[in-house]
Formats: C-alpha cells, sequence, structure tokens
C-alpha cells in the first residue's frame, strides 16, 4: 500500500498543499518556541556574568549569615595587593559603584543633566565589564570614559569636560560628593548588558570613585561585596592550587566560585530555569495554533476521501482489506504532517539563524542560533499527533462504504448519531459554563457588597470564571455544525437577492456544514481570544483610571531638588497642560503622641493650587488659620487620627509645634510617607522645615492622552537634574503601557492561529472548487462569466470570515467582560467597554483576508474550459 498511498498523494499533491503549510506554520511556531527559549537562556547567562568582564573566577559571599557583626565588608577587607602578587593570579577587580549625575555645558543651550552609574578602573583594563568604543581607559584622577547613551545625550566626544555628583539620597554611605573639570578620556558601551538599567556605565580611577561618594579616607573604605579575578596558573602550577592560595587569603565568609558555577546557581535562583515557565506559556499558543492547524487537515482528508470512493472501491474489488485502506489514509497524513513539521523546523532554525546574524535584540535579549534536540523532536511528534487525530474520522469514512455504494457519486454523509451525541454533550457543557460564570459574578458581587472573602477565595473565583469560560467556549466548538451553517444561512438570505453570485454563493455555504463549521471554527478560536484579550485590556485600563483617579486629587507631581519658577514656566507651556502650581513640600517627624518619631509628608500650598490643581474640596479659611488639612479618605483607615485635633511636629531646629489637624475633602497625593497633609504657604515657612524642595503640580486639560501628557512634562523639565513624574496619570500611563505591551505579545502569538485559520479559509474554498467544477462548467455553459463566478467565490468566503469574525467578537467581547468584572471588582467600579476600533480592525482584516483566500480558488474555477470540465467522468 505504500506505493499505492504515495500516487494517490502526487493525484492530489494541490489538495494537500494548504493543509501542509497550515502544518508547517504550526510546527515552525513551536520550534520558535524552544529556540526563542534557548536564546533566552544563553542571555541570561550572560547577563548574570556580565560583570566579570574577562573573570573567569568570582569572590562571593557564602551566606548571608556569614558576617555575624552585621557589617559591610569594605575594599581593604580582601588585601587585594597580596591577591594581586599570588602566582597565577593575571588581574583582580573590585564590585564598586555608584549612582552618577554628570553635568555638562552645552553652548548657548546651557547646563545639562544625565543619569548614570560609575565603576571603578581595573589593570589589567579587560577585566572591565565594557568596551570602549573610542579614546583610552582612565588612568589617572580627573579622568573619565562616559557611556555611549550619556555622550548622545549631552553631545560629548574625547576631549570634552563635565562635572559629576553623587547625592546623599542615592549613595550607600549617606554622603555626597563631586568631581569638577572632568576630562572625557574614553566613550564606553556596554555589549553585555551589566549596566542595561542605566543604558551603560562610566569608569573613574579609584581614587576618583571614593571622592564623588564623599569618602576621604580612599578607596579601601569603600564597601564591596563581591571581586573578579582572572586566574591563569603558569605551567606546571594546578589551577586548584592557585584558587586555594586565594581562598587562604580572603576574610571569613567568603568563597570563591568559577563563572560557570556562578552562572548555573544564578539562573537556579532565578527560578531554577525560569524559563521553562516562558516556553510553556508561549508552548499553549504553539498546540493552539496545531490544533487549528488539524481542523484544515481534517478538511482536506475528508473531500480526499470523498473524491476517492471510485478509487478505494476499485481497492476493495481487487483484495484491499479495510486495515489496509484504514492504515493507507493514516500513512497519508502521517507522511503529510512530516514533511510539513521538517520544513517548518527548517525555516525555524533558518529565521533564528538570520537574527543572530544581523545581531538583532529584543530588549536585553540577544539572538542566537542555540540548537538542542527539542527544537527538531518536538515539533515533528506535535505535528504527526496532530495530522493523525486529524485523519482519524477520515480513515473511518474509507472503511464504512462498500464496494457497490463507493462506485456510485455520493457526497460524504453525516453520522447523525455522532452528531445528537455531540449537541447533547455541547448544551451539558453550556449549561455548566453559564452555571459556573454565574457562581462567580454572584460571589464577586457579593464580596463587594458587604460579604468578606479571603484571597484564596478570590483566586478560586478567578479560576471558577475560567473553567466557566472554556465549557461555554468547547460548546460552541461542538455544536457548531448547528450554529454556525444557520448563521451564514441568516446572512446569506439577505444577500442572496443582491445578484445571481450572491445566491450562488449562499447556496454553495449549505452544502457542506461539517466543512464550513470546521473553517468557521478555526477562525473563532482566533478571533474570540484576540477579542477576549482586547477587551479585557481595555477594561483593565478604564478600570484602574477610575480607581487611580478616585485615590489621587492631583493628576501630576514633577518631584525633584532643582525645580524652581522658570521649570514652572516651561511646564505650564507643555501641550496638554490645563494648569500647573509651584509647591513647597518636606518631610517632618511627629514628636510625641501615638506617632511619636513617624514621619509625615508636608505640603505649603496656596487658594490657587487648591482651585486650579487640586480635585477635591479643601476650606480657605481653615488653611489661612494655620490648620494641617490631612485627607479624609486617608483618615478613615485610622479611626485614632480622625479624631486627633493637632499634631506635635519637630522643626528644624529640634524643637516641636503642635500643629491643628483638620480632614479636607480631597483625596490623596502621591507621597513618600503614609502620612501626609497639607497648610497654607504662610504656615509652611513659619515651620522652618529641614530639607525642603519644591515639586510642580499639573492638572490635565483633557486633550493629550495620558502617556503623552506625562513625556512633555518630562521633556519640558529635561534640563533639570533628578526629576521624577508622578501622580494618577502618570501612574495610569505607566499601567497602560504594562498592559498594551501584554496584549501586544499575547496577540501577536495568536496571529499565527488567526494565520493558519485564514489557510483554512483558502483551504475550504479551493475543495469546494475541485468538488464543483461540473457544476462550475454547466454553470459558465448557461452563461455565467469568469467575474461572477470569481465574485460568487470571494462572497462566499467573506460570508465564512465575517461570520465567524462577527460571532467571535461578540463571544470574545462577553468572555472579556466576565473575565474583567471578576478579576477588577474589588478594585473599583468596574468598566464595561467596547472597543470599537479594535472590532472594525478585525472586520477589515477578515474582509482583506477573505477576499485575499478567494484569489486562488477563483483562478482554478475559471481555467477550467466548461467543454473540458463536463468531459470528465
Amino acid at each position: 500500500m505504500w506505493s499505492v498511498t504515495m500516487q494517490l498523494m502526487k493525484r492530489n499533491l494541490t489538495m494537500l498543499i494548504p493543509a501542509g503549510i497550515a502544518i508547517l506554520v504550526g510546527s515552525m511556531f513551536i520550534s520558535c518556541t524552544f529556540l526563542f527559549s534557548n536564546t533566552l537562556n544563553y542571555s541570561l547567562r550572560k547577563q548574570v556574568s556580565a560583570n566579570f568582564g574577562e573573570a573567569n573566577y568570582g569572590v562571593i559571599q557564602k551566606d548571608s549569615s556569614a558576617n555575624d557583626s552585621g557589617a559591610l565588608s569594605t575594599v581593604a577587607d580582601f588585601r587585594l595587593n597580596e591577591l594581586k602578587n599570588l602566582k597565577g593570579v593575571e588581574g583582580v577587580r573590585t564590585d564598586v559603584s555608584t549612582p552618577l549625575e554628570i553635568n555638562a555645558k552645552l553652548g548657548g543651550e546651557g547646563l545639562k543633566h544625565a543619569s548614570s552609574v560609575a565603576i571603578a578602573s581595573a589593570n589589567p583594563s579587560s577585566m572591565v565589564p565594557l568596551q570602549l568604543t573610542s579614546g583610552v581607559w582612565p588612568k589617572v584622577s580627573g579622568q573619565i570614559a562616559i557611556a555611549d547613551s550619556v555622550a548622545k545625550q549631552l553631545k560629548l566626544s574625547i576631549g570634552s569636560t563635565v562635572s559629576a555628583s553623587t547625592s546623599a539620597e542615592t549613595s550607600l554611605y549617606g554622603t555626597s560628593g563631586s568631581l569638577s573639570n572632568m576630562k572625557v578620556v574614553g566613550i564606553t558601551r556596554d555589549d553585555a548588558g551589566a549596566f542595561s538599567y542605566y543604558r551603560g556605565a562610566c569608569v573613574l580611577s579609584e581614587s576618583d570613585i571614593s571622592t564623588v561618594q564623599g569618602i576621604s579616607t580612599g578607596f579601601d573604605d569603600l564597601y564591596t561585596s563581591e571581586i573578579f579575578l582572572k586566574i591563569h596558573p603558569s605551567a606546571g602550577t594546578a589551577e586548584s592550587q592557585v584558587i586555594n592560595n586565594v581562598k587562604s587569603v580572603l576574610p571569613q565568609g567568603f568563597a570563591v566560585q568559577s563563572k560557570q558555577a556562578l552562572q548555573d546557581q544564578q539562573i537556579k535562583q532565578l527560578g531554577d530555569g525560569g524559563t521553562n515557565i516562558i516556553t510553556t506559556f508561549v508552548l499553549v499558543f504553539g498546540i493552539l495554533a496545531m490544533f487549528v492547524a488539524s481542523l484544515v487537515i481534517g478538511n482536506t482528508f475528508q473531500v480526499m476521501v470523498a473524491q476517492r470512493r471510485r478509487t478505494l472501491a476499485l481497492l476493495r474489488t481487487i483484495g484491499a482489506k479495510k486495515g489496509q485502506l484504514y492504515r493507507s489514509v493514516l500513512l497519508e497524513s502521517l507522511v503529510l504532517g512530516f514533511a510539513g513539521s521538517v520544513l517548518g523546523v527548517v525555516c525555524a532554525i533558518g529565521l533564528m539563524a538570520m537574527l543572530g546574524l544581523a545581531g538583532a535584540k529584543l530588549g536585553g535579549l540577544s539572538f542566537a542560533l542555540i540548537p538542542s534536540w527539542e527544537v527538531v523532536i518536538i515539533p515533528i511528534v506535535f505535528a504527526l499527533i496532530a495530522t493523525t487525530i486529524a485523519s482519524m474520522s477520515s480513515a473511518r469514512m474509507a472503511t464504512k462504504v462498500t464496494p457497490l455504494e463507493a462506485l456510485q457519486p455520493l457526497e460524504a454523509s453525516e453520522n447523525k448519531r455522532s452528531n445528537k451525541t455531540r449537541i447533547i454533550f455541547g448544551l451539558l457543557l453550556l449549561l455548566a459554563g453559564v452555571a459556573l460564570s454565574c457562581f462567580a459574578i454572584y460571589r464577586t458581587y457579593a464580596s463587594t457588597h458587604g460579604s468578606q472573602i479571603s484571597d484564596n477565595d478570590s483566586e478560586t473565583l478567578v479560576l471558577v470564571a475560567i473553567a466557566g469560560v472554556i465549557f461555554c467556549f468547547i460548546s460552541m466548538l461542538l455544536t457548531s455544525r448547528i450554529w454556525i451553517p444557520a448563521v451564514l444561512r441568516a446572512v446569506g438570505a439577505i444577500i442572496s437577492h443582491i445578484g445571481a453570485a450572491s445566491t450562488l454563493a449562499s447556496a454553495n455555504i449549505q452544502k457542506n456544514h461539517r466543512r464550513v463549521a470546521a473553517t468557521g471554527s478555526a477562525l473563532l478560536i482566533g478571533v474570540t481570544l484576540v477579542s477576549c484579550l482586547g477587551i479585557g485590556a481595555a477594561s483593565a485600563k478604564a478600570t484602574m483610571g477610575t480607581v487611580l483617579d478616585s485615590h489621587y486629587s492631583v493628576d501630576i507631581q514633577a518631584v525633584g531638588q532643582s525645580l524652581d519658577t522658570s521649570a514652572l514656566h516651561k511646564v505650564e507651556k507643555a501641550e496638554g497642560v490645563g494648569k500647573a502650581e509651584l509647591v513647597s513640600s518636606a518631610t517632618a517627624t511627629i514628636a510625641s503622641g501615638k506617632y511619636k518619631s513617624a514621619s509625615i509628608d508636608i505640603y505649603g500650598v496656596n487658594p490657587s493650587t487648591i482651585t486650579d490643581v487640586m480635585h477635591g474640596m479643601i476650606n480657605a479659611q481653615e488653611l489661612d488659620n494655620g490648620n494641617l488639612i490631612l485627607s479624609s479618605t486617608s483618615a478613615k483607615s485610622d479611626a485614632t487620627l480622625a479624631k486627633q485635633r493637632s499634631l506635635p511636629i519637630s522643626s528644624g531646629n529640634s524643637s516641636s509645634r503642635e500643629i491643628p489637624l483638620k480632614l479636607g475633602e480631597y483625596r490623596g497625593i502621591d507621597s513618600t510617607h503614609g502620612l501626609y497633609g497639607v497648610v497654607s504657604e504662610h504656615t509652611f515657612d513659619s515651620m522652618k522645615l529641614n530639607h525642603v524642595s519644591n515639586q510642580i503640580w499639573v492638572k490635565s486639560d483633557g486633550t493629550a492622552s495620558t502617556a503623552n501628557l506625562v513625556d512633555n512634562v518630562k521633556n519640558a523639565l529635561s534640563s533639570y537634574a533628578s526629576v521624577n513624574v508622578i501622580g494618577s496619570i502618570a501612574e495610569r500611563a505607566l499601567w497602560e503601557k504594562m498592559v498594551n505591551s501584554v496584549l501586544m505579545i499575547l496577540v501577536a502569538l495568536l496571529a499565527v492561529a488567526v494565520v493558519i485559520a485564514l489557510i483554512g479559509v483558502t483551504n475550504t474554498l479551493s475543495l469546494s472548487v475541485i468538488e464543483r467544477q461540473k457544476e462550475s462548467a454547466t454553470l459558465r455553459a448557461i452563461g455565467m462569466t469568469k467575474a461572477q463566478l470569481r465574485r460568487s467565490l470571494a462572497v462566499e468566503a467573506i460570508l465564512i470570515s465575517l461570520g465567524s469574525g462577527v460571532s467571535g467578537i461578540i463571544a470574545g467581547t462577553l468572555f472579556g467582560w466576565l473575565g474583567s468584572y471578576v478579576v477588577f471588582a474589588s478594585f473599583g467600579t468596574v468598566a464595561f467597554p467596547f472597543d470599537w476600533r479594535m472590532a472594525c480592525t478585525i472586520v477589515i482584516i477578515a474582509l482583506a483576508a477573505a477576499l485575499l483566500s478567494s484569489i486562488i480558488p477563483a483562478r482554478r474555477a475559471t481555467k477550467v474550459s466548461p467543454v473540458s470540465a463536463l468531459a470528465e467522468a
């Protein structure tokens, strides 16, 4: 039967190509998943050891309790001179760094600032975990090698002069220092990603790095917890002997570990192959894509078997057994699955190789071709399983007809008993899914209206809701042979009056419910999941936006030591800013009582601040009377605080002052500490508080999006050092960015399933054209033009795509609303948006894909002349 099977495959090769492409895409996705996982693991290993430079050993603390005194180790504790003099030790570098603020004058633009991090230079320079793009490494005090990102931002080059400083707030020692007239002698690049958070790092001499941190006693008194060594034993000396010599010099509680061992340890701490979680997550979408591909394959083999009824009858007549025919169909599916999956694996390897050669990067991830057995074996196994399962029904169909019946030109018959079982089981699942969903909604409603539930109960409700959605969705797929043709029949009844092509398309769709339902289900899966994610994301952004607005009285707070009236004027001119006010702020200490030694943030405001930039009500008279106005919202959580009439506040000279308290109807302020309040500017000045700084409070005019408004304010303050933008709109922008990033990744993963489903639409039309060659020829013979025939196939594709697409949008929207309510109800009032932009995008894509998918089948239908088609037996 092998030769017979191969001959049958060659004869029906054009029918198998779309199914083979579906398998290729699905297996390529799965193979890419494992290649991506290997790349991620490779990049993580590079990242965790990026600080090594050319060092091959690291000196690290054995455990957190190694130093019983709790004191941090200093550079002096490691006796660097002794380590450097040991035979076999070619280089030593200490892991010492400090946040750095770099300032440079840019001609007419004035003083500009950039934030970075600085590390100490090393000897030899290859120990530094950075690359030098130009210039030289700093050798003496007064020289600096700056990061390429800083050079670009401040428009610096070799020979430029800068100043550098470290503030007490960012220093590990609580001290500050500065360096002036530093000459730029080199530009560095962080290829390994050791300092990707800072977009690179600067390099200073050992003496300068202690000076900039305000440590006058020198480099030996700086803290460090790790030393990097370059060990290369001379001939005749064992590496273990050199390591033992190093251990004898080290302080107690420290050990020597190789770079490889340290990589393994760090990867394990990240979650014992945390990449496995990512692989599993992405692999779920690969399995989904392969499931959709199996629907396409099932359609293909169903039609092929129906077309081969006479051939199968002839084989039965000359002695072929049912088992042989069954195995022949399965063998054909295995050959198709193997060929498609091998091509998919080859494409995946080729794609990753090209990305590696092109030096492509994704965040801190550098693409590289890292092969493994999973890359090849698992996609092929998945493809073989998917094709075998998809073809089993067709294989059974091939054995159920007698030779006499098969000699008649019958269409593939539907199994009515199987259909009844499928419908009954589908309805039971639908009832179970609706019941679970209603239970999750009821319990969530009860929890938000007084009934107390634990965190575990909340997680259980989410799982119950997910189970309800899954049951309902499976029910939709099981009963698709009933409702998808019914939907298409209803739509077809409307458009059938448009013309002959539309009438023909509406009639053709109803001829094979099973095939149309399988194609529609494939597209339904992708569209439903995309819609569900889109609606969930829209609900999350709208709900959390409302929650954040209800918790903050200020849209944006710009916080920084250097803000002044000139900064205020720049912010006022930024697009999207309605009003802006300069506000004084300071952190004070409560002197006595229940809250003794607690910190409280105090803001000095004026009447225009209250009316122009704050949301809420504050009595101006109470403010002028010297009261400290606390937020009533925050005070509700502490009954004692709400009843207290005054607070003893310590002033800058260690004396305290009793400040009367009042509650104001404002929502809240993004403050450093849990306690905060506002006072009048006069009261603020009279308190003589330490460390007073300015903030700029901004109210949006509603013309700019949250992300754009935050960017506009940041750009307006780009010339001011260490400015942070916070507040409700800033948090909302961060939240929306996170949600959009996750949504983009998930939709990109689901796009593979949608592409395969659209291949299925093309396949369905192609199979229909092959089956209806005589019918098409007859229509051509009685006067139907090629254009009308092409139009009928286009309408047929549009009906299938739009019917499944709109159904998927409706189902996905309902599922998204259910999930959003259960997840976000505890945060506040849940928004139930309908994303018209997303829905219209899906419909447009479905229309475009439908028209494209009809091109190849239409060409095939119009190529055959009426005479030759009618002449076929």
